[in-house]
């Protein structure tokens, strides 16, 4: 009997066959699939090649400036020549060519080194036997990285998507990752009590966490610990939050931590020191102090102008999800002749509540703990909110 396990490493042993006997050093590599990705990690890695990972959020131009040799289509098995030069010694290193998300503009890519994402472990002889869980789209910085954190681990890795895990069959996973966006959706879908799957630890980054959110994933999955992963594609992960409260701990700003990165709050944006003596440079979130912990509200360009007043999406969000009734909700700006904006506001609420209801309490609610030009004009119910492929919600109206 021929093993999914088995046909994965006949996929990548043909695929460092075909591309060491090409010579090639520096190539693409089309991940449009969670195997794709551990076929040409576990495949690539023993070459010391280049890799650039290309997304279908990657345009060609963007490809263009790392020039690579071939274009591999890792699912099909076709290697694609670009007619680019070889690169000369040192010019590409082996690694991990990594586009950051592009949300906020151009896609751009940063180069991680194959130990540092493996960091010593052998891919292809994992002694452990752990079950995990992953969401991440595979061509992001968070997917390689979670992935790169399995395949030294985990004995099995399944890629979910939120309506997978919600309708599981009782599996038990060591750990699943995956957006903040990835929890709401399979934590307002999750099934029986029976065919829940028993998660261990539930690791989460890539957008703001808030009370609501740890709520729902501790009534829906009760997990031993929830992780919250600060990181970026250019500097890989900044802090590491596991005491189970929403935000970063005060603490992330008295120096360097266990990541050798240090944080600070200036002028309302987070920003951040890659290394001891390295100078402070800005992430481009925003970023507040409440009640003893760091928040992150979003991207800082992301306002809307109501009349004159900056209202932070994030914020106005945040505070929205703290009613009951309201499992996730998305603030963007709607036009107006007068203000020239206003604030509407689309939220997820649970199944059997009346919405007509919940949107009445939700604006009462909003009365309460907003300023006047914060408050939503216009609150929809939705069954969810649409993703990008990168599996963040997706911003605006």
């Amino acid at each position: 009997m021929v093993t999914r396990e088995d046909l994965l490493r006949r996929r990548v042993a043909r695929l460092r066959a075909a591309v060491a006997a090409t010579g090639l050093r520096h190539l693409a590599v089309e991940v449009t699939a969670g195997t794709d990705l551990v076929v040409a990690l576990c495949g690539l890695r023993p070459l010391d090649a280049s890799v650039v990972v290309v997304g279908p959020t990657i345009a060609a131009s963007a490809l263009a400036v790392l020039r690579p040799q071939a274009v591999l289509d890792v699912a099909g098995g076709g290697i694609r020549r670009t007619g680019a030069a070889d690169p000369g010694p040192g010019e590409r290193p082996g690694g991990l060519w990594i586009f950051s998300s592009g949300t906020t503009g151009t896609p751009t890519p940063t180069h991680w080194r194959w130990h540092d994402l493996a960091r010593g472990v052998d891919w292809d002889t994992v002694d452990g036997d752990e079950r995990w869980g992953v969401g991440y789209a595979p061509f992001t910085y968070a997917g390689v990285e979670a992935v790169s954190q399995a395949l030294g681990r985990a004995a099995r890795i399944d890629f979910l998507g939120p309506t997978d895990l919600a309708a599981g069959t009782g599996a038990r996973y060591e750990v699943v990752a995956g957006t903040p966006s990835f929890w709401r959706m399979a934590a307002l879908h999750r099934g029986t009590d029976a065919a829940r799957p028993r998660v261990d630890t539930v690791s989460m980054g890539g957008e703001p966490v808030d009370a609501s959110l740890l709520r729902l994933v501790g009534a829906a999955f009760a997990p031993r610990r929830v992780l919250q992963i600060y990181a970026s594609t250019e500097l890989g992960r900044i802090a590491t939050v596991t005491d189970g409260l929403p935000g970063l701990p005060l603490s992330v700003l008295d120096g360097y931590g266990p990541a050798g990165k240090a944080l600070a709050i200036r002028d309302g944006e987070l920003m951040v020191s890659p290394g001891p003596g390295a100078p402070y440079l800005p992430t481009g979130d925003a970023a507040t102090i409440h009640g003893g912990r760091v928040h992150v509200l979003g991207r800082r360009g992301e306002v809307i102008n109501v009349g004159g007043t900056k209202v932070v999406p994030g914020h106005v969000a945040r505070l929205l999800q703290e009613h009951p009734e309201v499992v996730a909700a998305r603030v963007y700006p709607v036009r107006s002749s007068v203000l020239g904006a206003v604030v509407g506001a689309d939220i997820v609420t649970l199944p059997e509540c009346d919405h007509d209801a919940v949107v009445q309490r939700v604006k009462a609610h909003a009365r309460r703990v907003l300023a006047p030009a914060e408050q939503p004009r216009r609150v929809t119910v939705v069954d969810q909110f649409p993703m990008t492929l990168s599996g963040k919600a997706v911003r605006g109206g």
